[in-house]
Protein backbone atom coordinates (compact mmCIF):
# COMPACT_ATOMS: atom_id res chain seq x y z
CA UNK A 1 0.00 0.00 0.00
CA UNK A 2 2.90 2.35 0.78
CA UNK A 3 4.32 1.72 -2.67
CA UNK A 4 1.04 2.76 -4.28
CA UNK A 5 0.75 5.88 -2.10
CA UNK A 6 4.36 6.85 -2.79
CA UNK A 7 3.90 6.39 -6.55
CA UNK A 8 0.58 8.26 -6.66
CA UNK A 9 1.81 11.30 -4.73
CA UNK A 10 4.85 12.16 -6.75
CA UNK A 11 4.65 15.64 -8.34
CA UNK A 12 4.53 14.14 -11.82
CA UNK A 13 1.68 11.74 -11.03
CA UNK A 14 -0.25 14.42 -9.14
CA UNK A 15 0.04 16.72 -12.13
CA UNK A 16 -1.15 13.99 -14.48
CA UNK A 17 -4.00 13.18 -12.09
CA UNK A 18 -5.12 16.83 -12.07
CA UNK A 19 -5.18 16.96 -15.86
CA UNK A 20 -7.04 13.65 -16.20
CA UNK A 21 -9.49 14.60 -13.45
CA UNK A 22 -10.36 17.81 -15.29
CA UNK A 23 -10.88 15.75 -18.44
CA UNK A 24 -13.11 13.29 -16.57
CA UNK A 25 -15.21 16.10 -15.09
CA UNK A 26 -15.62 17.65 -18.55
CA UNK A 27 -16.68 14.28 -19.97
CA UNK A 28 -19.25 13.77 -17.18
CA UNK A 29 -20.69 17.24 -17.74
CA UNK A 30 -20.91 16.62 -21.48
CA UNK A 31 -22.64 13.31 -20.78
CA UNK A 32 -25.16 15.01 -18.48
CA UNK A 33 -25.74 17.65 -21.19
CA UNK A 34 -26.45 14.91 -23.74
CA UNK A 35 -28.95 13.31 -21.34
CA UNK A 36 -30.71 16.66 -20.97
CA UNK A 37 -30.82 16.91 -24.76
CA UNK A 38 -32.15 13.35 -24.96
CA UNK A 39 -34.99 14.19 -22.57
CA UNK A 40 -35.71 17.49 -24.30
CA UNK A 41 -35.79 15.88 -27.75
CA UNK A 42 -38.23 13.23 -26.55
CA UNK A 43 -40.44 15.86 -24.91
CA UNK A 44 -40.42 18.02 -28.03
CA UNK A 45 -41.38 15.05 -30.18
CA UNK A 46 -44.20 14.16 -27.80
CA UNK A 47 -45.41 17.78 -27.87
CA UNK A 48 -45.43 17.74 -31.67
CA UNK A 49 -47.43 14.51 -31.71
CA UNK A 50 -49.79 15.88 -29.05
CA UNK A 51 -50.47 19.03 -31.07
CA UNK A 52 -50.95 17.02 -34.25
CA UNK A 53 -53.58 14.83 -32.60
CA UNK A 54 -55.39 17.77 -31.03
CA UNK A 55 -55.61 19.57 -34.38
CA UNK A 56 -56.35 16.54 -36.54
CA UNK A 57 -59.82 16.22 -38.08
CA UNK A 58 -62.06 13.85 -36.12
CA UNK A 59 -62.49 10.28 -37.31
CA UNK A 60 -65.46 7.96 -36.69
CA UNK A 61 -65.16 5.96 -33.50
CA UNK A 62 -65.53 2.76 -35.53
CA UNK A 63 -62.27 3.56 -37.33
CA UNK A 64 -60.40 3.59 -34.01
CA UNK A 65 -61.82 0.85 -31.81
CA UNK A 66 -64.84 -1.41 -31.47
CA UNK A 67 -66.98 -2.00 -28.36
CA UNK A 68 -65.78 -4.66 -25.93
CA UNK A 69 -62.19 -4.40 -27.22
CA UNK A 70 -59.27 -2.86 -25.37
CA UNK A 71 -57.92 0.57 -26.08
CA UNK A 72 -54.21 0.59 -26.83
CA UNK A 73 -51.81 3.38 -25.96
CA UNK A 74 -51.62 4.31 -29.65
CA UNK A 75 -55.36 5.12 -29.63
CA UNK A 76 -55.21 7.50 -26.65
CA UNK A 77 -55.59 11.12 -27.69
CA UNK A 78 -57.23 10.34 -31.04
CA UNK A 79 -59.89 12.91 -31.95
CA UNK A 80 -63.12 11.04 -32.67
CA UNK A 81 -66.73 11.73 -33.61
CA UNK A 82 -69.66 9.61 -32.44
CA UNK A 83 -73.34 9.77 -33.37
CA UNK A 84 -75.99 8.53 -30.96
CA UNK A 85 -78.03 9.79 -28.02
CA UNK A 86 -77.49 10.61 -24.37
CA UNK A 87 -78.60 8.30 -21.57
CA UNK A 88 -79.02 10.96 -18.84
CA UNK A 89 -80.29 8.44 -16.30
CA UNK A 90 -76.90 6.69 -16.53
CA UNK A 91 -74.69 9.36 -15.02
CA UNK A 92 -72.19 9.57 -12.19
CA UNK A 93 -70.27 12.28 -10.39
CA UNK A 94 -66.56 11.62 -9.89
CA UNK A 95 -65.55 13.62 -6.79
CA UNK A 96 -62.25 15.15 -5.66
CA UNK A 97 -60.99 16.12 -9.11
CA UNK A 98 -58.70 19.12 -9.47
CA UNK A 99 -58.73 21.66 -12.27
CA UNK A 100 -56.66 24.86 -12.23
CA UNK A 101 -56.05 24.47 -8.49
CA UNK A 102 -59.70 23.97 -7.55
CA UNK A 103 -61.36 20.78 -6.39
CA UNK A 104 -64.70 19.75 -7.83
CA UNK A 105 -66.43 17.01 -9.77
CA UNK A 106 -66.04 15.35 -13.13
CA UNK A 107 -69.38 14.63 -14.78
CA UNK A 108 -69.61 11.20 -16.42
CA UNK A 109 -72.58 10.29 -18.64
CA UNK A 110 -73.40 7.30 -20.85
CA UNK A 111 -73.75 7.87 -24.58
CA UNK A 112 -75.56 5.24 -26.70
CA UNK A 113 -73.80 4.90 -30.05
CA UNK A 114 -76.24 4.78 -32.96
CA UNK A 115 -74.33 2.35 -35.21
CA UNK A 116 -73.60 -0.40 -32.64
CA UNK A 117 -75.97 0.31 -29.77
CA UNK A 118 -72.97 0.18 -27.41
CA UNK A 119 -72.55 2.48 -24.45
CA UNK A 120 -69.67 4.92 -24.49
CA UNK A 121 -68.64 6.58 -21.20
CA UNK A 122 -68.30 10.30 -21.91
CA UNK A 123 -66.41 12.60 -19.54
CA UNK A 124 -68.39 15.77 -20.12
CA UNK A 125 -66.14 18.08 -18.11
CA UNK A 126 -65.51 19.58 -14.68
CA UNK A 127 -67.84 21.51 -12.39
CA UNK A 128 -67.14 23.08 -8.99
CA UNK A 129 -70.37 21.84 -7.40
CA UNK A 130 -73.02 19.27 -8.09
CA UNK A 131 -76.34 20.31 -9.57
CA UNK A 132 -79.17 18.30 -11.08
CA UNK A 133 -79.36 20.99 -13.74
CA UNK A 134 -76.23 19.55 -15.35
CA UNK A 135 -78.12 16.33 -16.02
CA UNK A 136 -80.55 18.09 -18.38
CA UNK A 137 -79.58 16.85 -21.83
CA UNK A 138 -81.17 17.07 -25.29
CA UNK A 139 -83.14 14.11 -26.53
CA UNK A 140 -82.79 12.66 -29.99
CA UNK A 141 -79.73 12.23 -32.14
CA UNK A 142 -76.58 13.98 -30.97
CA UNK A 143 -73.11 14.15 -32.50
CA UNK A 144 -70.31 14.35 -29.96
CA UNK A 145 -66.65 15.09 -30.56
CA UNK A 146 -63.88 14.24 -28.11
CA UNK A 147 -60.55 12.62 -27.39
CA UNK A 148 -60.13 8.91 -26.74
CA UNK A 149 -58.82 8.09 -23.27
CA UNK A 150 -58.11 4.87 -21.45
CA UNK A 151 -60.02 3.52 -18.49
CA UNK A 152 -58.85 4.49 -15.00
CA UNK A 153 -57.91 2.03 -12.29
CA UNK A 154 -60.36 1.59 -9.46
CA UNK A 155 -60.09 -0.04 -6.06
CA UNK A 156 -63.66 -0.90 -5.14
CA UNK A 157 -65.61 -0.15 -8.32
CA UNK A 158 -68.74 0.23 -6.20
CA UNK A 159 -70.55 3.56 -6.45
CA UNK A 160 -71.59 5.59 -3.44
CA UNK A 161 -75.06 6.59 -4.53
CA UNK A 162 -74.56 8.63 -7.68
CA UNK A 163 -70.83 9.09 -7.10
CA UNK A 164 -68.10 6.79 -8.37
CA UNK A 165 -64.39 6.95 -7.55
CA UNK A 166 -62.97 6.56 -11.07
CA UNK A 167 -63.86 6.62 -14.75
CA UNK A 168 -63.56 2.86 -15.06
CA UNK A 169 -65.33 0.85 -17.75
CA UNK A 170 -64.68 -2.29 -15.70
CA UNK A 171 -66.84 -0.85 -12.93
CA UNK A 172 -69.39 0.74 -15.26
CA UNK A 173 -70.17 -2.45 -17.18
CA UNK A 174 -71.50 -3.95 -13.91
CA UNK A 175 -73.68 -0.89 -13.41
CA UNK A 176 -74.75 -0.02 -16.93
CA UNK A 177 -74.59 -3.40 -18.61
CA UNK A 178 -73.14 -3.98 -22.07
CA UNK A 179 -72.01 -3.80 -24.71
CA UNK A 180 -69.70 -1.04 -23.54
CA UNK A 181 -66.48 0.54 -24.74
CA UNK A 182 -63.38 -0.35 -22.72
CA UNK A 183 -62.34 3.30 -22.40
CA UNK A 184 -64.02 6.68 -22.62
CA UNK A 185 -63.84 9.97 -24.48
CA UNK A 186 -63.15 13.40 -23.07
CA UNK A 187 -65.86 15.60 -24.53
CA UNK A 188 -64.90 18.65 -26.57
CA UNK A 189 -68.21 19.62 -28.18
CA UNK A 190 -71.65 18.31 -29.04
CA UNK A 191 -74.36 19.10 -31.52
CA UNK A 192 -76.85 20.06 -30.07
CA UNK A 193 -74.43 21.68 -27.63
CA UNK A 194 -76.40 21.36 -24.36
CA UNK A 195 -74.42 19.30 -21.87
CA UNK A 196 -71.05 19.96 -23.50
CA UNK A 197 -68.22 22.10 -22.06
CA UNK A 198 -69.05 25.79 -22.05
CA UNK A 199 -72.78 25.16 -21.68
CA UNK A 200 -75.09 25.02 -18.67
CA UNK A 201 -78.73 25.62 -17.85
CA UNK A 202 -79.65 28.89 -16.17
CA UNK A 203 -78.49 29.29 -12.61
CA UNK A 204 -75.32 27.17 -12.71
CA UNK A 205 -71.82 27.82 -13.96
CA UNK A 206 -70.89 26.37 -17.36
CA UNK A 207 -69.18 23.02 -17.58
CA UNK A 208 -65.43 23.44 -17.98
CA UNK A 209 -63.57 21.38 -20.54
CA UNK A 210 -60.90 18.97 -19.41
CA UNK A 211 -57.55 18.94 -21.20
CA UNK A 212 -56.90 16.20 -23.76
CA UNK A 213 -55.08 13.15 -22.42
CA UNK A 214 -51.33 13.63 -22.44
CA UNK A 215 -49.25 11.31 -24.55
CA UNK A 216 -46.21 9.62 -22.99
CA UNK A 217 -42.91 11.33 -23.71
CA UNK A 218 -41.44 8.17 -25.20
CA UNK A 219 -38.48 8.06 -22.80
CA UNK A 220 -35.15 9.32 -24.14
CA UNK A 221 -33.86 10.17 -27.58
CA UNK A 222 -31.64 7.19 -28.42
CA UNK A 223 -28.97 9.08 -30.37
CA UNK A 224 -28.31 11.60 -27.61
CA UNK A 225 -28.42 8.83 -25.03
CA UNK A 226 -25.66 6.96 -26.89
CA UNK A 227 -23.59 10.14 -27.00
CA UNK A 228 -24.03 10.49 -23.23
CA UNK A 229 -22.83 6.91 -22.69
CA UNK A 230 -19.75 7.61 -24.82
CA UNK A 231 -18.83 10.69 -22.77
CA UNK A 232 -19.23 8.78 -19.50
CA UNK A 233 -17.00 6.01 -20.87
CA UNK A 234 -14.35 8.58 -21.86
CA UNK A 235 -14.47 10.06 -18.34
CA UNK A 236 -14.11 6.65 -16.76
CA UNK A 237 -11.24 5.79 -19.11
CA UNK A 238 -9.35 8.93 -18.04
CA UNK A 239 -9.38 7.79 -14.42
CA UNK A 240 -8.54 4.24 -15.42
CA UNK A 241 -5.56 5.54 -17.40
CA UNK A 242 -4.22 7.30 -14.31
CA UNK A 243 -4.59 4.10 -12.27
CA UNK A 244 -2.61 2.19 -14.92
CA UNK A 245 0.13 4.81 -14.86
CA UNK A 246 0.36 4.59 -11.06
CA UNK A 247 0.53 0.82 -11.27
CA UNK A 248 3.34 1.00 -13.81
CA UNK A 249 5.15 3.48 -11.59
CA UNK A 250 4.88 1.06 -8.65
CA UNK A 251 6.36 -1.71 -10.76
CA UNK A 252 9.28 0.52 -11.79
CA UNK A 253 10.00 1.67 -8.22
CA UNK A 254 9.93 -1.87 -6.88
CA UNK A 255 12.29 -2.98 -9.60
CA UNK A 256 14.70 -0.17 -8.71
CA UNK A 257 14.74 -1.17 -5.04
CA UNK A 258 15.17 -4.85 -5.69
CA UNK A 259 18.70 -6.14 -4.74
CA UNK A 260 21.00 -6.74 -7.67
CA UNK A 261 21.81 -10.43 -7.94
CA UNK A 262 25.50 -11.23 -7.19
CA UNK A 263 27.69 -12.00 -10.14
CA UNK A 264 28.66 -15.67 -10.39
CA UNK A 265 32.13 -16.54 -9.05
CA UNK A 266 34.45 -17.62 -11.89
CA UNK A 267 35.58 -21.18 -11.70
CA UNK A 268 39.18 -21.76 -10.48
Amino acid sequence: MRDWLRAATTPRMLGIFALLLVGAVVCVRLGAWQIDRAVGAAERQAAIEQAAREQAPPVPMADVVAPQTSFTQAMVGTRVEVVGHWEPELAFWVPDRDLAGETGYVLLTAFREEATGALLPVVRGWVPERSEAYLELPSGTVTVLGFVDGSEATESGSPDGDEIEAVSSGALVNLWGGPIYAGNIILVSADPALGAPGTAPDGVVPIEALPPPELPTGGLNLRNLLYAVEWFVFGGFALFLWWRMVRDEVVVQRAERAPTPAAPTPAA
